[in-house]
């Protein structure tokens, strides 16, 4: 009688005739040091802080990734000061500063409370200045509440902005004069209560790049005339005269010149730190999509890289599995290869939460993860192709074998 054939059954075994699976299983890790090495590059976690002392006039500089901040929170106004569920407040600043980008929002100031949908932000976008902020009462289109005065904004030229509002509605003044009205908008009355960031957002993510010169904030509307007035005072070197007015919640000239700290002038008495390290105040984890937009829309480019860029692995890795265990249901190993994707950036954004320079993004883990699936997907579609192309294995059909020796 003929012997049985030697050929193995075993289906984990690779693919006689396969093209090199091996390689494609080397390419695969080849691919994944290269998303680590660019998501995570420079590897800096612990970036100076970057504000310094005014040398020719009091003030701070700030450039990307630098933050001053109030360790404590703002003072609450007493409940003999309140006005109902509405915010009355008035904010000055002296400012210089610098072009902005056209894909986001840099925060001036910012007033962090974990509590509401959006902190208070005075903010630039390119030549704009914004106010964004929680309003009353709450609206929740997923959209950030905000409103501006269009080309305000003129790089080196030093401006005093005022942002005041009375309860029912929200004013800017330019330069001691109106530069933009808008009734209706009124925040909630606990915006303002939180903590002072200069620079920056709590996040660290929104580095504004100008000069500071100067920044009060009061718990009450002051009238037209007590805003020109002040800004004479502010600009005109006089800013002894500006006493410590009624509503005064905290006030800094920043006149130090120097250390890693700025004092308040009101009765508060409150400091802003400027840490040698740069350090944000609260860092985000995994940004969901809502707020992982450009300024005026999605980033699509940031979008389609975020794609494509796992396409290679998926495609790479799926040839390799599929190679190991051909009689794998395809399915089984298709999801195998996308949470294997998927693990690789969520790993890469977990990271960069502590990277200044990077945003821990929930919409780049779905785009990385929908990337790997598409490469699998292309995979499977040319992976018969790449089969046709290969020598058929020799086979044993009509050939006679040795016949077995009989057994002892």
């Amino acid at each position: 009688m003929l012997a049985v054939s030697h050929a193995s059954a075993n289906p984990n075994l690779p693919v006689k005739g396969f093209p090199h699976d091996r390689w494609f299983g080397w390419l695969s890790l080849l691919i994944v040091a290269g998303y680590f090495m660019v998501g995570l590059w420079p590897f800096d976690f612990h970036p100076p802080n970057r504000v310094t002392w005014l040398t020719d006039r009091p003030g701070l500089h700030f450039e990307p990734y630098g933050i001053a901040y109030d360790p404590a929170p703002l003072p609450v106004p007493a409940p003999s000061d309140a006005v109902g569920p509405a915010a009355t407040f008035t904010v000055e600043l002296w400012i210089e500063p610098q072009d902005g980008p056209a894909n986001n929002v840099l925060d001036i100031l910012t007033i962090h409370n974990p509590h509401l949908p959006c902190d208070f932000v005075l903010g630039q976008w390119k030549r704009d200045f914004l106010l964004r902020a929680t309003t009353y009462p709450l609206h929740r289109t997923g959209k950030i509440p905000e409103v501006g005065v269009d080309h305000a904004l003129v790089k080196g030229k030093a401006q005093f902005i005022t942002v005041r509002s009375d309860g029912t509605g929200t004013d800017f003044y330019l330069d001691g004069t109106m530069a933009g009205h808008f009734p209706g908008f009124i925040l909630n009355a606990e915006a303002l209560n939180g903590q002072l960031i200069l620079g920056n957002s709590a996040s660290g993510k929104n580095s504004w790049t100008g000069r500071l010169l100067g920044f009060a904030l009061y718990n009450r509307a002051l009238d037209p005339a007590d805003i020109t007035w002040r800004y004479a005072l502010w600009t005109q070197g006089r800013t002894g005269q500006l006493t410590n007015a009624p509503g005064l919640t905290a006030r800094y000239f920043f006149d130090e010149g120097r250390g890693q700290q700025a004092n308040d002038s009101s009765a508060n008495r409150h400091h802003l730190l400027i840490p040698a390290i740069f350090q944000p105040v609260h860092r985000d984890f995994l940004i969901p999509p809502m707020r992982n937009i450009a300024y005026d829309h999605p980033d699509y480019p940031d979008i389609a890289v975020n794609i494509l860029g796992f396409v290679p692995f998926g495609f790479c890795f799926l040839l390799y599995r599929r190679s190991l265990k051909p009689k794998q249901w395809v399915a089984n190993t298709t999801l195998w290869v996308v949470i294997t994707g998927a693990a690789i950036s969520l790993a890469i954004e977990v990271t960069q939460t502590w990277l200044p320079n990077r945003v821990s993004s929930s919409t780049d883990l779905l785009m990385n993860t929908l990337g790997t699936l598409l490469g699998a997907v292309l995979a499977l579609g040319i992976r018969p192709k790449i089969a046709k192309t290969e020598p058929a294995p020799e086979s044993n059909e009509g050939k006679e074998t040795a016949p077995s020796l009989p057994s002892k």
